[in-house]
């Protein structure tokens, strides 16, 4: 995260009662690592942090010399994980793993925990860990405290093929031309005979392509469904939702029933983020809502994030405006001439034009 640096001064401006949960990072102009929870701004860190990551209930950082820190809301100070750098560090959600030399950690019950050696690659989701383990030669996943092997990896063969998404992962064996998915602790196959792995991942949901019916299916906690007789050019998962571009060139969706479509030929662009789907067509922003497609603004804003099925982003007057998966407007204060800002949940951090930080939800806002 871009450190945001303000002086520190008191709250001066509260409106209405603010009751936010989530953690909101930042780094004083006076260097020093601030967090703002429960209604309240704490000092982390007496030094500014050299990267900040927020978790639901703590703040995971690199501090000024390197060392791995967590700073838990209730304790009174940081815990340090690691003292000197990581060689990588991988965060998604409240889910932590970091990779010393070979050496494969998470995050568990507020210290780190190692979990492998042996590790050069590795990824993380919201509740998995996957990596392949060089020493015992296996693709394994990392879940609720469980190593459990999903493939053999022979040595010198290609790094195996695999993709995951918050609870699920999918990888292809070349030996047996197999898609097999990972999910609650359990591996089964998706197809067999396949020249190719395709497939891509969300939060229990699953699109594939299956070689041997020639369609692309789609999984969302109940038979497989089909989704398009054409191998995608291009599928995006997220949470309870694909999107995906078949031999047609048009932009589609599926959320477990009926398939969308939502262009007429092939988008300049489109992204899937938790619950929300955002597409560039015909010199707009559009973004898919519970009661269908809507366009953002008249024209594409500069600047957007997306949390749940949260849309925020600048207006034209650099306002900070924002959509609902449900379609419902909202707004986070009145300030324009906005530069940028940061979304952490449903809290938005930015630096007021008048100069002191702004942290808001779209009902209350408190400045430092």
């Amino acid at each position: 995260m871009n450190a945001i640096r303000t002086w520190m001064f008191p709250i001066a401006l509260v409106k209405g009662a603010l009751s936010l949960a989530q953690v909101v990072p930042f780094v004083s102009d006076l260097d020093r690592t601030m967090v703002f929870a429960g209604k309240r701004f704490t000092e982390a860190d007496a030094r500014p942090a050299q990267r900040m990551h927020a978790l639901s209930d703590a703040l995971l950082y690199v501090d000024h010399g390197g060392a791995l820190c967590l700073y838990a809301l209730e304790a009174r100070s940081p815990v340090v994980l690691e003292r000197s750098a990581v060689d990588e560090l991988q965060v998604s959600g409240d889910r932590v793993a970091w990779r010393k030399a070979d050496t494969l950690s998470i995050l568990r019950g507020g210290r780190g925990q190692r979990i492998a050696t042996g590790v050069q690659r590795f990824r993380v989701s919201d509740s998995l860990v996957v990596f392949i383990d060089s020493i015992e030669h296996e693709l394994a996943v990392h879940w609720r405290g469980q190593r459990i092997v999903l493939a053999t990896v022979q040595q010198g063969s290609e790094a195996p093929q695999w993709n995951q998404g918050s609870n699920t992962v999918t990888f292809y064996d070349r030996s047996r031309r197999s898609v097999f998915l990972f999910q609650q602790g359990v591996v089964r196959t998706l197809t067999n005979s396949t020249d190719v792995g395709i497939a891509v991942n969300g939060d229990d949901i699953v699109g594939y392509w299956d070689d041997v019916l020639d369609e692309f299916k789609g999984e969302a906690g109940a038979a497989p469904v089909r989704l398009s007789g054409m191998k995608p050019i291009t599928a995006q998962a997220g949470n309870g939702i694909i999107a995906f571009l078949d031999g047609t060139v048009k932009l589609k969706a599926w959320k477990g029933s009926e398939v969308l479509q939502l262009t007429d030929s092939m988008p300049a662009q489109y992204w899937v983020k938790d619950r929300v789907l955002l597409y560039l067509w015909a010199g707009q922003l559009m973004c898919l809502t519970e009661a269908g497609p809507m366009a953002v603004e008249e024209y594409v804003p500069e600047h957007w994030q997306v949390s749940g099925d949260l849309l925020v982003y600048l207006d034209l007057d650099r306002r900070i405006r924002g959509i609902r998966g449900d379609g419902e407007r909202v707004r986070f204060g009145n300030e324009a001439g906005i530069d940028g800002f940061q979304l952490f949940g449903d809290a938005v951090l930015y630096r007021s034009p008048a100069g002191p930080i702004t942290i808001a939800t779209e009902r209350r806002s408190y400045i430092f």
